[in-house]
């Protein structure tokens, strides 16, 4: 097993169609969150008038575990998804995936 983190920022007007995304019968299994964030940098373009007054945006960072292949397996579809939104992702390694309090999950475990 070799799980990653799929980060992504996306506008705040972009996370229900990413959510339904990800919940839809037969979506990739993963585990994800979602925060809201005050985002500055590449990814990042202020287009509004209080943004740039801020010097920040306001985004929602997405978080998903899940393996490396399935998240491989995942970019183009979300692409698509996501062409013409403003925003962008990364991938990490994740050294460690386990819950507290229990076994740790395997491959293949309902969540």
């Amino acid at each position: 097993m070799s799980p990653v983190c799929l980060t992504m920022l996306v506008p705040p007007q972009a996370q229900d169609r990413l959510i339904d995304f990800l919940c839809a019968p037969g979506a990739v299994p993963a585990e994800f969150s979602m925060h809201p964030v005050s985002a500055r940098g590449p990814l990042v373009r202020m287009r509004r008038g209080d943004e740039q007054v801020q010097g920040y945006a306001q985004r929602t960072e997405v978080k998903l575990i899940l393996e490396r292949a399935d998240c491989e397996a995942l970019i183009a579809p979300l692409r698509a998804l996501l062409a013409g939104v403003d925003g962008g992702y990364w991938i990490t390694a994740v050294e460690r995936f386990e819950p507290f309090g229990a076994a740790p999950l395997q491959a293949g475990d309902a969540a």
